[in-house]
């Protein structure tokens, strides 16, 4: 009996505390253009193609990065490998992984640059088409 009171009180100082939290009808996160995040108030069609654009380089550089990693552990794992047969076939298949990770990290960066050419597009300025009249 005393749980299912004290649950109860627990429950309804949660319902009559809450109620308060909720008295602002509405909310304007963009009221005063001031903060860490006021940038984000202001994307449209237009602004948002530049963000696009430099996710993928990020993406593409982390790719390289990491394929880099993997070259020089591998490496590292092949100089201390001390000779030993299955050591060394671990270190070469890591290394060759790394260096087809490279070389797919850097064609997908010139295909896609390629392709964007293609439609008159860059990865630096990257504008979104907008359909005239919308």
């Amino acid at each position: 009996m005393k749980k299912l009171l004290a649950l109860f009180f627990t429950t309804t100082a949660y319902f009559a505390f809450a109620s308060s939290a909720f008295a602002q009808t509405s909310v304007n996160p963009c009221g005063n253009g001031i903060g860490q995040f006021a940038q984000l108030c202001n994307l449209n069609a237009n602004s948002i193609g530049p963000l696009v654009g430099a996710a993928v380089a990020f993406l593409l550089v982390a790719a390289a990065l990491i394929a880099l990693f993997f070259l020089i552990w591998g490496g590292i794992r092949w100089i201390t490998s001390g000779g030993d047969k299955a050591k060394v076939e671990s270190a070469r298949g890591t290394i060759i992984a790394a260096i087809i990770g490279l070389v797919i990290a850097f064609l997908a960066f010139f295909i896609l640059s390629l392709a964007m050419s293609f439609f008159g597009l860059s990865l630096i300025n990257l504008k979104l088409p907008t359909i005239p009249g919308a």
